[in-house]
């Protein structure tokens, strides 16, 4: 096409007003932006005043009239219509593409129709129309712009003098000029396939498009055409067109070369930053590298030209080969946008970057070399945290979900098995709200109370509760919708059991219970014996309950079946059987049938009561087998007496216990340490020196019981007497808390888990100091047998059940 004159097109464009004023309208206020930059027409339209609606663009020709846009029109004529990483639709326009109104190779004028509607037909859409203008005189010698869909590159026709090293390229391509037509443009390419000339015409067929101004001409081709080779440039892959165009009349024939080259990758990734590579010097651009120098560099985002990169935390740098890019993913200017993918969360990043390099060569004098590149990183997984904020004394739930960009909404929940949209938990009581993070994120606070019914509750401890919050998180991407699920499990154990102390009495008839109906009352159980006490157990046994607002009380009859008769006057009554039954002799070879029946005898032994405390004595021989007793346990509210017997300076130690009845042996070994780390310990019958207030260290364990089962010394004393009650005495515990007097003091250690100690709760550590200034020689005195138990270090132990606390 030849160039328009200044009058004809001062005419078309008012012409063009005219026409656009008949049932246009002008695009309504913050719709429509547009700017000019480095020779390219930028707009940009306003997502959210196209929410929900169909929209389409058309390209107003001064000739032709409106010309819908589609990509085969986009690629060849010098537009690009997409999305910014904001999702707002961008159309970019070349000052030389096609419909542009060109005055005099410096303003330049493009008129636009946007359509809008809200069916997809584009039926009864509405029609605005958009006018941009473009002013741009500094033209380099040559200009080339790598668009996301097309390469261009315009030249001026005052084209310099045809430089030695072009000599023999160009000489071989003389016999193809013999052949150019009069008047006509025409283009030659060279490809790897060999050489191709063509007319403008039939090139446009091809999907390029080739024209002149007054001062320029230009050639504008799509990505890897078959005329196009690609090859690797500093490592960074080049898509190449390789063209001369060509012109003749009369006596002139016009040589230019219209080579463009692009890159078309050079993107590299890590966790947290993003590099666009561009090579510094492209051979097939620049013949005398020798000459080439650059005269500026440019970086932009979208279409604003970033001027101090480091403020922004961006980094250009170049030399001999690369020009470098990096960006921060997540740094300002561009986009984080969630994603799902394969049922995970994660996010992409993306950001609108060009690229504009100025440099001289001998050949070309200033070239002006601009890239456009939108960049999207790979998915990147991140994974959702829950973070326990949980306030035990409130007994609330507090559970934070996080971290999330804006574009992340929860939807639903469930809780336990049962869902619930976001009014329906509000409805429930639960508490759900968002907050804000500072890194620009944000996050989820559920609350939910420890007494929800929905909350499940374990009793792991005497008197603690493991309360669960089972969650299961539903949050939505926009816009897509795209839904993600998210399991946590929240635990918080607190001790709020009260147990009730039942309270036993009786009449001369009955024996009664009355236990308290506060708290966990009807979790708890009745036995007798190994039975459960149901109603049937209860009748058939004559035992009567009731309850009022504070207690159940369990009437017992003196003689029913279960009770266990004993605390006679100051007697005890044993009761045994003797059997006896009958075996036919061996060697005989008939049975013997008999009538005689077993034999059966039940004795019967008064004991007096304080006559039978202790059965045993002390003895030296630390190999006698110590006895061993069976029975049942049953708890008590209170704590039997424990009593530690330390004679002077510790000599001996030994354990008593009150007269109540031992309903089940205990296992307990006690030892005397040689330090504080309660590693090695004394053998048994060895004589222990010790200094004035250098501590004995003593240990006690209890041993084959369960977890939940803990050691409690009540009472300990030191006596300068073997005699379990000789005077005088000094306390060094009472009620199960270290005591310091005159002679002694004691100090409890801590038990810490270690190979040797899984349950802390079945050790007790004392440290015990002689405040005497004398030295004395102490011997530690075994002890064979006991009563009731005989520790592994032969020392005597006699213990109620009722010294240790157990959960049964």
């Amino acid at each position: 096409m030849e160039a328009i004159g200044y009058s004809l097109c001062r005419i078309w464009l008012l012409f063009l007003l005219f026409w656009l004023g008949q049932g246009r309208q002008m695009a309504p206020p913050g719709f429509v932006e547009s700017s000019c930059r480095s020779r390219i027409f930028w707009m940009k339209l306003n997502k959210l005043l196209l929410h929900g609606k169909f929209f389409k663009l058309e390209i107003n020709d001064p000739y032709a009239g409106p010309i819908l846009l589609d990509e085969k029109l986009a690629s060849r004529c010098g537009y690009v219509l997409s999305e910014d990483v904001w999702g707002n639709p961008v159309f970019r326009a070349s000052v030389l593409g096609c419909h542009v109104i060109n005055e005099a190779d410096e303003l330049f004028s493009l008129t636009v129709n946007i359509k809008v509607s809200s069916f997809s037909s584009m039926r009864a859409a509405v029609t605005y129309t958009y006018p941009m203008y473009c002013s741009y005189s500094s033209w380099a010698s040559r200009e080339i712009v790598c668009e996301e869909n097309y390469m261009e590159v315009s030249v001026k026709t005052d084209v310099p003098a045809v430089s030695n090293d072009y000599t023999v390229a160009w000489m071989s391509a003389l016999p193809e000029t013999q052949n150019v037509a009069y008047q006509l443009w025409q283009l030659m390419f060279v490809s790897p396939s060999g050489r191709k000339r063509i007319t403008v015409s039939d090139a446009a067929k091809l999907g390029y498009s080739f024209n002149n101004t007054l001062s320029r001409v230009y050639l504008r081709a799509p990505y890897h055409s078959n005329e196009s080779d690609v090859s690797m440039v500093s490592g960074v892959n080049m898509n190449m067109v390789t063209s001369t165009s060509m012109y003749r009349q009369r006596w002139l024939l016009l040589l230019i070369d219209t080579t463009v080259s692009c890159p078309v990758d050079g993107i590299s990734f890590t966790d947290t930053t993003l590099t666009w590579t561009v090579p510094s010097v492209i051979p097939t651009l620049v013949v005398q590298e020798s000459t080439f120098l650059t005269k500026n560099i440019l970086m932009g985002v979208d279409d604003q030209v970033i001027v101090n990169p480091e403020e922004k935390n961006y980094l250009l740098e170049h030399n001999k080969t690369h020009i470098g890019i990096t960006i921060p993913i997540g740094a300002e200017g561009g986009k984080l946008k969630s994603s799902i993918s394969g049922g995970v969360y994660g996010v992409i990043y993306s950001i609108d970057l060009f690229l504009e390099h100025t440099w001289t060569d001998a050949d070309w004098q200033t070239t002006k070399y601009t890239v456009i590149k939108s960049i999207t990183t790979p998915f990147m997984p991140q994974i959702p945290t829950v973070i326990n904020n949980t306030l035990p004394e409130e007994r609330l739930f507090s559970v934070a979900f996080g971290h999330f960009l804006p574009d992340v909404s929860l939807v639903a929940i469930t809780i336990g098995n049962v869902p619930f949209t976001l009014r329906e938990a509000q409805h429930h009581g639960f508490k759900i709200y968002e907050t804000p993070f500072s890194n620009r994120t944000k996050g989820f606070i559920l609350e939910v109370s420890f007494d929800d019914p929905y909350v499940l509750k374990e009793y792991v401890n005497r008197n603690e509760t493991k309360y669960i919050l089972l969650i299961n998180y539903t949050i939505s991407v926009d816009p897509e919708m795209t839904l993600y699920y998210h399991s946590a499990e929240v635990e918080c154990v607190i001790a709020d059991i009260e147990l009730p102390e039942a309270v036993g009495y009786c009449d001369e008839e009955n024996l009664y219970l009355a236990i308290p109906t506060f708290g966990l009352h009807q979790y708890w159980n009745l036995y007798l014996g190994n039975k459960l006490l149901n109603r049937h157990v209860a009748l058939a046994n004559g035992y009567l309950a009731a309850t009022n607002s504070t207690h159940l009380i369990l009437q017992i009859p003196l003689f029913a079946a279960g009770v266990v008769y004993e605390v006679e006057g100051d007697h005890i009554i044993y009761e045994n059987e003797i059997s006896y039954e009958k075996e036919t002799l061996p060697g005989q070879s008939i049975p013997t049938i008999t009538r005689d029946p077993d034999y059966r005898l039940t004795v019967l032994c008064y004991y007096r009561a304080k006559e039978t405390l202790v059965l045993g004595a002390f003895a030296n021989d630390p190999s006698a087998s110590p006895p061993f007793g069976s029975g049942m346990m049953v708890p008590r509210p209170n704590i039997a007496d424990v009593s530690c017997l330390l004679p002077k300076n510790l000599t001996n130690i030994s354990f008593s216990a009150v007269s109540r009845r031992i309903r089940q042996t205990l296992n307990v070994v006690s030892r005397v340490s040689k330090d504080q780390s309660f590693v090695e310990f004394y053998e048994p019958n060895v004589a222990i020196l010790k200094r004035p207030v250098e501590p004995v260290f003593l240990e006690v364990e209890l041993k084959d019981e369960s977890p939940d089962a803990e050691l409690y010394l009540e009472n300990c004393w030191v006596t300068r007497s073997l005699d379990l009650n000789g005077t005088p005495r000094w306390n060094i515990t009472m009620d199960g808390c270290e005591t310091n007097g005159s002679e002694y003091a004691a100090e409890f250690c801590p038990v810490a888990v270690s190979p040797r100690v899984r349950h802390p709760s079945h050790f007790k550590r004392l440290a015990v100091r002689t405040l005497a200034r004398r030295l004395e020689q102490v011997t530690v005195q075994p002890a064979s047998r006991a009563t009731y138990l005989l520790d592994r270090s032969g020392l005597l132990i006699q213990i109620s059940d009722d010294a240790c606390k157990l959960n049964l």
